[in-house]
This record gives structure tokens, C-alpha cells and sequence, in this order.
């Protein structure tokens, strides 16, 4: 009597899961009733993210359904809820299942296939055969079990190979033939065309607690592949007054949209597992599950909460029908959740695949033009008294201009939205002045928008060495010379009209003394260190043909 041994059973249990997964559809969801679930709404994301909301009404089959599709959703995010009171949801179960399906042969194996047991006539290196179909083998070592003994291969298979062989009955003969090297196959009237087979397919299985014959129900999950790129249009008005426009650009590679309210989300949003399957999915074993999962993650999967699903997204959306040559445009409403802002935009209607874009708002923003100089120069000394050798003659590439004097827009947003980070075209009519980005600004703030290099604003810079103390200092057994360094700033007006000026110097040590009511803010980048980083700011203004000169001074510690 043999015994049946712990391992072997663990073998058993791990095959029978294993065909559980890739079996046909349990007869237990044969007669369940499928469920429509409609998209919408949909929270776009910039970082491609999207989070979906499907509802509809199940036909229930004694408290269970069936959804004929499973989505892509990340870890932790899809939830299903029933609307009824007094209703729960018992089990959710996602599992693949074989459906019968036909197509049309896309080849000569394939119609043949179809065609086992007619008489045909095929083309092989110039030469016909008519004979009855018997089937067709896996190989030449293996052929089919119904293969009568001395068949004849023709033509001679190459080395090493072994293609799948078509068994064809002549003048009571067999023939495997390659099909590699059929020409033309004549068939009998009528042939069959039509090619049988199993697809696999997905869906998700529930049963409801408290339900009657139908329930309402609300899917909701997190999925990639939806996502909005926003930008801006500034049209300047006059010297003071500016029509900002934002758009946004959808881009849908995740699922059709049927008239769905969507989202724009604004803000930073913290997805901590966007970047992992769910296993509902269905796209992964377990053993691949927990080889992309981090330890960390997993141990923190207690602390995930359904935040997302929490927030309220119904918006009532109001629109005006606006439109002129600056692209006035009916303002989408807005509505805060958290720290992120949402704008609304109903009734989408988007297939997978496409992109559209819509327009968000527009504003009339006061605007002030104002000319920027933030001086550049690498520190002669570190923040602990070692001098440096350093130098702009290769600075790096997002550099590649300094120490210009650039023209700006200060821009202020008193408009009831945000503004995002973004690209903004500046026009002037018809005609365009720049591209920059635009950066955040929250309601009633103020941000500044490059335009163009200021060239007929000429700038200059200096910076001298007036004094000397030696071993001024000793710390922790190094002493160090106190440095004190003159700076002077040069700048001249050739415009027609006056410039508002506001200049940046950002330096390390310790500033002494500015001209021009210079302001300066300490910072507190490294506390420890021996020398801090001084930052100073000048606000001038100039008339045209005026030259203006600014001092400074401040005092480093160098190494003696």
C-alpha cells in the first residue's frame, strides 16, 4: 500500500490552481447575468493616471452577477460598492474563461484545417496532388496517431527541421507533405471558410449580501494610460492688462469615455503603488506579484486607505459660450479637494486612442513688465573656507546665458482658479513674443513670466578684494583669514522709456553693508557652516540713457 506524501499533495493543490486559472468559465457563472457598467466620470491626472468611476443597475441570479471585463487596475485601488442600503458586497472574483469564436482562415494550413476529410487539389514544386485531407501531424518524428504505416514525406525536410506536416490520402497512398511549400490549393464547392477556436477571456464574478433582484452598483479604480497636458495662451491686451487662456490636451490610452464627466486634476497627487498591478488584474502570478513588490511596500499595504474613493466629485458645471480672436471661452467650474484642484469638464466623449482638447478658462490678469538680473558667479571660497578654482568658461547647459538682463511679466491671478505649471505662448495680436512656463500660482498671487533677453540693457559686474585680516580666527585647530570683498553692479538704460529693475545676488559670506536700499535674507542652508549663503535684492528703476552703479560688501573666512 503506497502513502500519499504531504509533498505530493502540495503538488496537487498547485496544479489544481494552477488549471483553475486557465479552465473554461465555472458552470456556477454560465447563467449570471452580465452587468453594464458605464463610465462616468474620470479624474485625469498630469503624471498619466487615471481614476475611474463606472455605474450601472445588475440583474441579480440569487445576489450574484457578472462583469465581462476585468480592468488594469494598481494595487489597492479597485473597489465595488453597491448604492442600495442594507446591501454589501460578499466576494469580488476575477478569473479568466474560454468563449468559442469564429474567423475567417488566414491561411493555407488553416483551410485546410477546416476541410479534413474533403478531396482537394494542391500545387507542390510545380506538381498537383488530389487527394482526401487527413489531417496534419506535429513533425516528422511525431506524426499524427492515425497515420497509416509508410507514409512518404515530400519534399525531404531541411536539417533539423520539424514543421508541422499535411497527411493527404492519394490513390491509396499517404503523403505528408510540407506545407511550407504550397503554391495553390483547390477546394471543394462549397469550402469551408470559417476557422473555429477558443479565446480566452476575463471577468469579474461578485455576489451581493442584502440584495433583491437587481442592485445599483459603483466601480471604482486607479489605472494608467489617461492623462491631461495643460497650457497657456497670454494675450497681451495693453502695458498693464493680459487675457490668459488655459487648455488642456486629454490623451486616452486607457478606455473609451461615453459622455463622461472628467476631472482635471491640479496639485501634487501621492499614489504610493500607481506603479503595480492589483492581482485582480489578472496579468501576473503570485510568484511574479511578489518579486516586483518591495518589502517595504508590503508591510505598509495596512496603512493604505481609499482616500480617493472618499472624495466628493460631484461638480455642478455652469458654462458661457464666449469667443473672440484671444480665445475667450466658457469657464469649466472648479472645486477644491485636499490640496488638489479639480476643473470640470461634462460629457466627454472619447474613444481609446484619442486626444482632444478642451478649454478650461479664460481671465482677464493685470500684469506689470518688469527686467530681471539674477548675477551669476561661482564662489571663490566654500561655505567651509576652502578656496576654489571654478570658473564660467564651460557653465552648464541650462546655463548657457547668465548674468543678461531678461524682460518679464509679473502677472497676478485674481481669477477663482489656479493656475498650473505649464507651458505659456505670449502673443501680441497676431504675432508671437515667447514661450516660457508658467509656474504655479495660487489664487490671488503673483508669479513672473520670462519674455525675452533685454539687450539694450546693459549690465556689468566687478568684485575686489579690500581687506585682508590674517589668522583672524581658529576653529577646531584651523585657522582662517578674514576676506572682506567689494562688489560693484553695473547697469544702463538705452531704452526709450523707464525700466522697473529688480536685481538677484545670491553669494557666500557674510554681507556687510549694500547701496540703493539693497534688502538681505541670511539663509539657512547649511546652519554649521563656516561662511553662510547671503542672498541680496534690489528693486531700481531706470530712465532712459541712466546708468546705475551698485555696491556691496561681505566677508568670508579662507583657509589661511
Amino acid at each position: 500500500m503506497s502513502t500519499f506524501r504531504p509533498a505530493s499533495l502540495t503538488v496537487l493543490l498547485l496544479f489544481l490552481l494552477w488549471m483553475s486559472g486557465y479552465a473554461q468559465e465555472p458552470s456556477l457563472t454560465k447563467e449570471l447575468p452580465d452587468v453594464n457598467l458605464k463610465t462616468t466620470s474620470v479624474a485625469a491626472f498630469k503624471n498619466g493616471l487615471g481614476f475611474f468611476i463606472r455605474q450601472g443597475t445588475a440583474h441579480l441570479s440569487a445576489g450574484q452577477g457578472r462583469i465581462p471585463f476585468v480592468p488594469e487596475a494598481t494595487l489597492g485601488s479597485l473597489w465595488l460598492a453597491p448604492n442600495d442600503p442594507g446591501t454589501t458586497v460578499e466576494e469580488l472574483v476575477a478569473y479568466r474563461y474560454k468563449i468559442p469564436k469564429e474567423r475567417s482562415a488566414a491561411s493555407l494550413e488553416e483551410l485546410l484545417r477546416n476541410n479534413i476529410g474533403k478531396t482537394v487539389t494542391i500545387a507542390l514544386n510545380n506538381k498537383e496532388y488530389t487527394g482526401e485531407v487527413i489531417g496534419f501531424s506535429d513533425g516528422a518524428s511525431t506524426l499524427a496517431p492515425n497515420t497509416p504505416a509508410g507514409a512518404v514525406i515530400f519534399p525531404p525536410l531541411p536539417p533539423g527541421g520539424q514543421p508541422r506536416l499535411l497527411l493527404l490520402k492519394v490513390e491509396g497512398k499517404t503523403l505528408a507533405l510540407n506545407p511550407a511549400y504550397l503554391n495553390l490549393v483547390t477546394l471543394p464547392d462549397p469550402p469551408n471558410l470559417l476557422f473555429k477556436q477558443e479565446d480566452e477571456a476575463k471577468a469579474l464574478r461578485f455576489t451581493l449580501k442584502g440584495a433583491g433582484d437587481s442592485a445599483n452598483l459603483t466601480m471604482g479604480y486607479l489605472q494608467k494610460g489617461l492623462g491631461w497636458t495643460p497650457s497657456y495662451l497670454i494675450a497681451l491686451q495693453d502695458e498693464k492688462t493680459a487675457r490668459i487662456t488655459m487648455q488642456a490636451v486629454l490623451t486616452n490610452d486607457a478606455d473609451d469615455l461615453p459622455a463622461a464627466d472628467v476631472f482635471f486634476v491640479v496639485g501634487v497627487p501621492n499614489f504610493e503603488y500607481s506603479d503595480k498591478l492589483s492581482p485582480m488584474a489578472l496579468q501576473q502570478t503570485l510568484a511574479e506579484f511578489m518579486q516586483g513588490a518591495a518589502r517595504r511596500d508590503l508591510d505598509r499595504l495596512s496603512q493604505f486607505s481609499n482616500a480617493v474613493m472618499g472624495q466628493r466629485m460631484a461638480v455642478q458645471v455652469e458654462g458661457r459660450n464666449e469667443a473672440n480672436l484671444n480665445a475667450t471661452v466658457g469657464e469649466l467650474e472648479g472645486a477644491p479637494e485636499e490640496d488638489l484642484f479639480l476643473y470640470t469638464r461634462p460629457g466627454v466623449t472619447l474613444t481609446k486612442g484619442e486626444r482632444a482638447t478642451y478649454n478650461i478658462f479664460a481671465a482677464t490678469a493685470s500684469c506689470e513688465h518688469i527686467y530681471e538680473w539674477e548675477v551669476q558667479d561661482n564662489p571663490r571660497v566654500d561655505i567651509y573656507g576652502n578656496p576654489l578654482n571654478t570658473s564660467y568658461a564651460n557653465p552648464p547647459s541650462d546655463q548657457k546665458v547668465i548674468n543678461v538682463v531678461w524682460h518679464s511679466l509679473r502677472l497676478k491671478n485674481a481669477s477663482k482658479f489656479p493656475w498650473t505649471s505649464a507651458p505659456a505662448l505670449v502673443t501680441s495680436g497676431t504675432k508671437p513674443v515667447s514661450q516660457d512656463t508658467l509656474s504655479y500660482t495660487p489664487r490671488g498671487a503673483s508669479t513672473n513670466l520670462k519674455l525675452t533677453i533685454a539687450t539694450d540693457v546693459r549690465t556689468d559686474k566687478n568684485e575686489l578684494e579690500v581687506e585682508r585680516q590674517q589668522r583672524a580666527t581658529t576653529r577646531n585647530g584651523t585657522t582662517y583669514d578674514a576676506v572682506t570683498v567689494e562688489g560693484t553692479l553695473k547697469v544702463k538704460n538705452y531704452k526709450s522709456k523707464d525700466i522697473a529693475l529688480k536685481i538677484d545676488r545670491d553669494l557666500i559670506g557674510e554681507v556687510l553693508s549694500t547701496s540703493d536700499n539693497g534688502k538681505t535674507e541670511k539663509l539657512a542652508e547649511v546652519i554649521r557652516s563656516l561662511n553662510p549663503t547671503s542672498h541680496i535684492t534690489w528693486d531700481l528703476t531706470l530712465k532712459p540713457g541712466e546708468e546705475g552703479s551698485i555696491t556691496y560688501r561681505y566677508k568670508i573666512l579662507v583657509r589661511s
